[in-house]
């Protein structure tokens, strides 16, 4: 109303009409009623011409003469009436002050011989219009539906005893429509019917219901106004109508217009010929739009949801059933989409509310079920599990119920869901999933089928989660020849299965293995049109991290700074392969002594894992050990060990207690038992820890070697020098076989071997080994690093745990 009042008043002085343009029922003539009576004194006539019958307007206008002291029309014939009206209100005599109002107008030609060619200042032209076409021709004020606010406020005022969850309802089924609101809320006051009576009626009777109950002051109830359009569209363009029929059977959220364009070719006999005639298609979508009864914006369709459902009551149980059939195939019509590339995401975002109302669960449909599949691939990409995991049950459960859950898209939906499971943390869930999947799969289908390959790709990756590093490097090298030999080498499949192998040979500590391969996988993804952006970021990220443990610090950093950059540029700073980056950096930061920045990068991802995931949730408990280990560092221990001890309560029921992960954070918690002054409970727990996982993962393993080294300070910290020199007389040559001379931790053994021979009074040995150390430290960490400061001043050196990429 302020808006309209601001126009009113300040528009040009020229005659431009202002037009309220909006679908039947959003309560437009209302608001030009409101209007008229708010503002009656600013006016000495004011007059009211009903204008969706255009051959009537003349008469209606004709029929102002007599009340403004001209001849009457009964006289002198419209016509002439019309003549001398429109003259009089040109010139201001005998009213200078007068509002024409031309309610539900369907175009400018409708009226605007009876609009006057000029006017005084105090003239003005209302109209209320369901068509766009008033656009450039008026001011035009566009009036959509409430808000959910306002539905709820409008319904509790009219039927008071409703409860503000069952007006949130009504209003959401009612699509905050203010005549249906209306109408639904008189009726309930009058008939005392309940919400859920209402309701019920609305899904079963929509017609009738919407049919009851006219307001006094609405010219029409609800199902005559969207008559009113209905006719409209189909007498100007049946084909149009028909169109509009399709899009009933689709969901109440935009309608991507490319599906029109693409079903051309995928669409059935209803909408082929509408389809493949792109002057005609287009005709339709804007004569839709003209009449209100879809909106366009942003290249897609919506259509109210009362609309859709009053579209389809209207239709016969085997009518309704050939356009769900075209709905669903023009849906299906978009399987050349890549959900893998992110220029799609927008598009398969609009997707997701229209796969249950097309029918995509039930459907047998190939084209669509393939559509269903790669929107579950998109929701897995972007995070949303809880919407993936649903949709993907369902699909499983529905089409396999059909056969046997042995066809090619059951097969496939049960190999997103172990994905989607193993992203949410249930790792056994999805081990178990995927081996039973892949044993029908080889069973049902032909060898090297590509389906089959997925499977093999992605049980790799349940191999990992159960901290069976040394099969999934087994399995992993098998299927990358799999793919190899049938995609060759630069495939963007086949680089997955390389850079899951990278993975593998990081988590059974063969680094520079994984250097190489994740070079290789980076190289692959970095040429044009051969990786995704997601991709070309994870492979950021896992060269990073490889870089890391094989103890290049500064390209680590530099990776992970890259990473973090572009994931913040691409995907904004919550998306969870962000975080992840984030995380990298921040103990990148850490190694290589930038203690603070660690620290406050550290606090940041853990905080947003948090808010974006879950406490429970396998990232974010990385993310918690990451910020763990950078408050130790930064010397603040008690919260570093209240952190850890919440981390490792939670990490057995992801993993088991067994699990490597479980075990080497468990050593984290013993480090800080001993730098909190309680050296025998960090022994105890790093003897225990070692143990298991020499029968694990053997003692030549980066994880076994962390907490021997650990354990040795446990010792020397005790006073069990000669138990700690025997430990690190073990350890360093150890370290040295599996990781290099140079790798940090091979030199912090050393040094820490160094340490414990001056402790048994073996000076002259510890001087020679410390000396070859220290060039050691001097050609990779630099003589200033914090490890190198402390080995030169004959200290000794713990190492932690970070949890790596699985």
């Amino acid at each position: 109303m302020r808006t309209l009042r601001e126009q009113m008043s300040h528009g040009p002085t020229a005659v431009l009409p202002h037009t309220l343009r909006g679908m039947g029922g959003v309560g437009k003539t209302q608001l030009v009623i409101e209007y008229a009576h708010r503002f009656k004194a600013d006016y000495d006539l004011v007059w009211w011409i009903a204008s969706d019958t255009p051959l009537l307007i003349p008469g209606y206008m004709g029929a102002m003469a007599e009340k403004i002291g001209l001849p009457s029309a009964k006289s002198v014939g419209i016509d002439e009436a019309c003549r001398s009206v429109l003259d009089a209100l040109r010139r201001g005599e005998p009213h200078a002050r007068w509002l024409l109002i031309f309610d539900n107008a369907n175009t400018a030609d409708d009226v605007k011989a009876m609009i006057p060619a000029s006017r005084p200042p105090q003239g003005h032209v209302l109209i209320t219009s369901r068509n766009a076409r008033w656009e450039g021709v008026a001011n035009t004020l566009v009036i959509d539906v409430f808000d959910r606010e306002e539905s709820i406020d409008f319904l509790r005022r009219r039927a008071r005893e409703i409860t503000p969850a069952e007006a949130g309802e009504l209003a959401e089924e009612l699509g905050d429509l203010p005549l249906a609101l209306e109408q639904a809320g008189a009726l309930q006051t009058e008939t005392g019917m309940s919400s859920e009576e209402y309701l019920e009626l609305l899904r079963q009777q929509p017609l009738e219901i919407l049919d009851a109950n006219q307001p006094m002051e609405y010219p029409g109830s609800m199902t005559a106004a969207w008559r009113l359009s209905i006719n409209a569209l189909e007498d100007e363009l049946p084909e149009a109508m028909q169109l509009l029929r399709c899009t009933a059977f689709f969901g109440p959220e935009p309608i991507p217009i490319d599906i029109f364009r693409w079903g051309g070719v995928e669409a059935g006999p209803i909408m082929t010929p509408i389809l493949r005639d792109p002057i005609l298609r287009t005709r339709a979508i804007a004569l839709i739009h003209n009449l209100a009864l879809g909106k366009i914006d942003d290249r897609a369709m919506l259509v109210h949801r009362l609309v859709q459902r009053l579209l389809r009551a209207d239709l016969g149980e085997e009518q309704q059933a050939d356009f769900r059939n075209e709905a669903q195939l023009l849906l299906g019509a978009a399987t050349q989409l890549n959900p893998d590339e992110e220029t799609n995401w927008g598009i398969f975002s609009r997707f997701v509310p229209h796969l249950e109302p097309v029918g995509a669960v039930e459907s047998t449909e190939p084209r669509l079920r393939e559509v269903a599949l790669k929107v579950l691939r998109y929701l897995y990409l972007i995070g949303h599990t809880e919407s993936a995991r649903t949709f993907a049950t369902r699909f499983r459960d529905t089409w396999g119920a059909a056969s046997g859950g042995e066809d090619r898209h059951t097969l496939n939906a049960e190999r997103h869901l172990a994905d989607i499971l193993r992203q949410a943390g249930r790792f056994r869930a999805a081990f178990d999933l995927n081996k039973a999947t892949l044993e029908r799969a080889r069973r049902t289908l032909p060898d090297g089928d590509e389906l089959v390959l997925e499977i093999v790709n992605s049980f790799g990756a349940d191999h990992r989660a159960l901290g069976l590093f040394r099969e999934a490097v087994a399995h992993d090298e098998l299927s990358r020849k799999q793919h190899l030999d049938k995609y060759g080498s630069d495939d963007p499949r086949t680089l997955r299965t390389m850079n899951n192998l990278a993975l593998d040979y990081a988590l059974v500590s063969e680094y520079q293995r994984a250097v190489e391969m994740h070079t290789a996988v980076m190289d692959g993804r970095s040429r044009p049109g051969v990786g995704s952006k997601l991709e070309y970021l994870s492979s950021l990220g896992n060269l990073g991290q490889a870089a890391r443990l094989s103890g290049d610090y500064a390209a680590a950093r530099a990776l992970g700074a890259d990473a973090l950059d572009y994931g913040r540029t691409e995907f904004g700073g919550a998306h969870t392969s962000t975080l992840s980056a984030g995380v990298d950096l921040s103990i990148a930061e850490r190694l290589l002594g930038r203690l603070a920045k660690a620290l406050e990068l550290a606090r940041d991802m853990y905080d947003l894992y948090e808010s974006t995931l879950t406490p429970g949730h396998p990232e974010t408990l990385a993310a918690g050990l990451c910020l763990a280990n950078a408050l130790r560092t930064n010397d603040e221990h008690d919260e570093a060990y209240d952190l850890t001890r919440n981390v490792i309560e939670r990490l057995p029921r992801i993993y088991g207690s067994d699990h490597p992960f479980t075990l080497a954070a468990r050593g984290n918690l013993a480090l800080l038992e001993r730098t909190r002054g309680h050296p025998e409970r960090a022994r105890d727990i790093n003897r225990d820890v070692l143990d298991k996982l020499d029968t694990r993962l053997g003692r030549l393993h980066d994880y076994s070697l962390t907490v021997a080294l650990n354990l040795s300070n446990d010792l020397h910290e005790l006073e069990e020098f000669e138990a700690a020199l025997e430990l690190d007389r073990q350890t360093a040559p150890q370290a040295e076989e599996l990781l290099g001379a140079r790798h940090p931790l091979t030199l912090g053994c050393y040094a820490n071997l160094a340490a414990s021979l001056r402790s048994v009074g073996k000076t002259d040995e510890a001087a020679r080994l410390l000396e070859d150390t220290l060039a050691g430290y001097y050609a990779t960490l630099t003589a200033r690093h914090p490890d190198t400061v402390l080995a030169r001043a004959g200290g000794r050196l713990d190492f932690d745990f970070d949890q790596p990429r699985i």
